[in-house]
């Protein structure tokens, strides 16, 4: 019996060095106990992004091509840049969520598929201020697409997750484009 709690001690004081050890390693703004304890909830969102090519509301543009761009059958190698309107529902005169702001690039030799990252930044509501980072490879023809969630700030923050996005039939007669982005995130309880 004696051993055991021996042993237990031990285990505890070691315990109690590996952490304060570990606190005075890692240079945190974030007390290390706090991160490791977080208790986690999800998020579902739903939102959709309007983006804009013509009559001087583009809301994205072309910042590099490569030197096969213009012959490449996918496109390969174009840089474009966004910042694109978030609505609550497809129309885009509904109510305001934010803007996702990044870029997209062409990353795929045989496929038309884009290599993406972005911020949701929200304007409105409960998550105002807040924003998500979303990215991967989006395989932009196909009805099955997913990206992740790489993090996040402030209701977001250390948020992990995954966004399922697909492209909204429009009228074909003007360019505005409309995606539907369903984002399950992790993170911990603000």
């Amino acid at each position: 019996m004696a051993k055991l709690a021996s042993f237990l001690m031990f285990v505890v004081a070691f315990a109690t060095f590996s952490h304060e050890i570990a606190r005075a390693l890692i240079p945190c703004p974030i007390p290390i106990d706090i991160l490791l304890c977080q208790t986690t909830t999800v998020t579902k969102i739903r939102f959709y992004m309007h983006g804009s090519g013509v009559g001087g509301n583009e809301t994205a543009y072309r910042i590099a091509n490569s030197s096969i761009t213009n012959q490449s059958p996918t496109m390969f190698g174009f840089l474009d840049i966004f910042d694109n309107l978030l609505t609550e529902t497809p129309d885009p005169t509904s109510n305001t969520v934010g803007r996702m702001q990044g870029f997209f690039a062409s990353a795929d030799l045989n496929e038309f598929a884009t290599y993406n990252s972005y911020n949701v930044y929200f304007t409105s509501g409960v998550y105002n201020g807040s924003t998500i980072n979303i990215a991967g490879r989006d395989p932009v023809l196909s009805d099955n697409r997913e990206l992740f969630v790489s993090g996040g700030t402030l209701y977001f923050r250390l948020a992990t997750g995954i966004v399922t996005l697909r492209t909204i039939p429009g009228d074909n007669v003007t360019t505005n484009t409309v995606f539907e982005y369903n984002v399950t995130v992790i993170h911990p309880i603000a």
